[in-house]
């Protein structure tokens, strides 16, 4: 047992976390990263070597294929990254709370990957999604009612996929209590796949499950958000959404073509959301919804140029999502605001944060050579490729939907200029002049995250495609999957030459005229300066969408709060059976009976 891999890349981060609990701060950190890094080692180990299993009793709890392991590769190497920036200034008031946290979170992380058995991958499951609410508390009361949200929807999801598990268990006969294939034949197995969707949405935060996610974001401690939210909870959600899509269950065409839906509504409903904030965190979370969408729709296409477009976009939004959370966390720790209004100018102060920013905006843009741009563009082709292959009708649909995630995209860039330009690009407020750089180690991990967005897109068919994607999907040719002409190496050469080109025009002409800003004829003050936000303001004010925004603020898509207002009503229905008069109660159990007769004759 304690020679398996398997076994102790779940086991050392709880011992990890055991120890923790009686050391010193200092010691809890190098503990809490000599853990993370031995099962980073470990996950290298297990990613390089044929498939290994580990069991109790008999029964086989954890066994890797290559999706789990390039799963539980990339939960290790953005857990060491995201670990190497909070070393240093977490907010002391729960910094040691938070590395006990983060420990169990690898640990919990990596046990979802493996599992192959129901009752584990539930049991790790449901522990993952325990960590969202207990990070969120450590910065209470400000982040009580979005640690409640985001315990609430999580936790009424891991409901659903236990339910749906059980129903998967009874469906194949009683045979084992592995996950495997359950073809849609029957109401329960609809039932089951929805339950199991509705999990896996709710986990990586797609529509209908993703209310928690901007909200999470806004309060939560940023270092948590940049770990669960932006990373690991994407890799695990849409791990499961590809367990489902390709091996848990058998389904026709209007299966995949609903989830290619909900994938082109979460890209677009939560860009336009993103467009119109004004607070830092809160654009971020609704652009960790919006992505999403496109890693939904990609595994929704069923073919293998979309599937692996779609866990491509899942690692490239892990990695630029959590550097731009920790960017944004960076400029927050030195300012003290998340509001962008309030910011700009420090592009100068805090140079290379912004570079990190920078690099993570461009790739979550689609821009290219960044590795943003191909997984899209993987997804795009995987779209069209699916809609190829279908009727009249069915292209029409599958062809909004490609619309709708190129619009996305271009909203995606809009919302990032505004991003950019409101926090480093605009004027320095006074009050900032005196802002220096983050330290090492913050901006150290933001900017490998950075070069990890650039080598997957200018390198993105000799690592990412070649080593973690086509293995996936036992592809052995590139070129077969993969259409149409791409070159990152041409690409590259273009934007160097561009920027080259605006160095020389630069030198040429840098003779440069500062004249002061003026608002309706008056010169600005630090109160009425333009920041570059309120030109989005018109978006909210436009029809239809301001009907659709006003909507949005009543939280009328909000399935927390409908949720809510369900509950409320239930509970006041059962207040008024509740009469405590003995024959109501005589007449719900001889009903309660007949029912329960009912079940079991048509059983027999």
């Amino acid at each position: 047992m304690w020679n398996n891999y398997l076994f102790l890349i779940v086991v050392i981060p709880i011992i990890a976390t055991i120890i923790n609990l009686f050391v010193p701060k200092i010691i809890k950190k190098l503990l809490t990263l000599a853990a993370v890094i031995w099962t980073l080692v470990l996950s290298i180990k297990v990613f390089t070597a044929e498939t290994m299993s580990f069991g109790l009793f008999g029964t086989n709890i954890f066994l890797t294929d290559q999706l789990s392991k390039f799963i539980l590769l990339f939960v290790n190497i953005l857990s060491l990254i995201i670990l190497i920036y909070c070393l240093k200034n977490v907010k002391s008031d729960y910094e040691s709370k938070f590395f006990l946290l983060f420990s169990l979170t690898v640990s919990f992380c990596n046990g979802v990957a493996l599992s192959s058995n129901m009752i584990a991958f539930i049991v790790f499951w449901g522990l993952s999604g325990l960590l969202v609410y207990l990070f969120g508390l450590l910065n209470a009361p400000k982040s009580a009612d979005s640690s409640r949200k985001a315990f609430i929807i999580i936790g009424t999801s891991d409901v659903l996929l236990l339910f749906g598990l059980v129903v998967m268990y009874v469906l194949s006969k009683h045979t084992n209590l592995y996950l495997m294939r359950i073809p849609l034949t029957s109401v329960l197995s609809y039932i089951a796949f929805f339950c199991v969707l509705l999990a896996a949405f709710a986990k990586a935060g797609a529509i209908p499950m993703h209310t928690w996610v901007p909200d999470f974001a806004k309060d939560a401690p940023i270092e948590s958000v940049a770990l669960l939210p932006a990373a690991l909870d994407k890799l695990l959600g849409i791990y499961l959404l590809a367990r489902m899509m390709s091996g848990l269950f058998e389904y026709p065409f209007a299966i995949r073509a609903i989830v290619m839906i909900l994938g082109a509504l979460t890209i677009i409903v939560a860009v336009m959301m993103a467009l119109i904030q004004h607070n830092g965190r809160k654009l971020l979370g609704y652009h960790a919804v919006s992505q999403v969408g496109y890693m939904v729709l990609g595994i929704g296409t069923g073919n293998p140029i979309g599937i692996i477009g779609g866990l491509f976009h899942m690692v490239n939004h892990a990695i630029y999502k959590s550097s731009l959370f920790l960017s944004f966390g960076s400029v927050e720790k030195r300012t003290g605001t998340p509001e962008l209004e309030k910011l700009g100018g420090l592009a100068r102060k805090m140079p290379l944060t912004f570079v990190a920013a920078l690099i993570g905006a461009l790739s979550i843009s689609g821009i290219p050579p960044f590795n943003g741009f191909f997984s899209k563009w993987m997804v795009y082709q995987g779209v069209l490729m699916t809609a190829s292959k279908q009727g009249a009708t069915w292209q029409i649909v599958i062809n909004i939907c490609f619309i709708l995630a190129i619009f996305g995209s271009a909203l995606t860039l809009a919302s990032f200029i505004k991003f950019l330009h409101a926090t480093f690009l605009s004027k320095l407020p006074k009050k900032f002049s005196d802002v220096k750089e983050i330290s090492f180690n913050n901006w150290f991990a933001n900017l490998l995250l950075g070069a990890l967005c650039v080598i997957f897109g200018v390198l993105v068919f000799a690592v990412p495609v070649k080593w973690f994607l086509l293995p996936i999907i036992g592809a052995g040719s590139i070129k077969t999957f993969l259409l149409g002409f791409y070159s990152s190496k041409i690409i590259l050469y273009f934007f160097a030459a561009s920027i080259l080109l605006g160095l020389i025009i630069y030198l040429i002409f840098k003779r440069i005229r500062f004249d002061d800003e003026y608002v309706g004829t008056y010169p600005t003050t630090e109160q009425n300066r333009a920041t570059g936000v309120e030109f989005y303001n018109e978006v909210s004010s436009m029809r239809p969408f301001n009907k659709i925004y006003e909507w949005a603020n009543k939280k009328y898509f909000d399935i927390y709060k409908w949720g809510t207002v369900f509950s409320l009503w239930l509970g006041d229905v059962f207040h008024k059976l509740h009469s405590g008069l003995l024959h109501t109660y005589a007449i719900w159990t001889l009903a309660g009976l007949v029912v329960v007769t009912i079940i079991l004759l048509s059983a027999i």
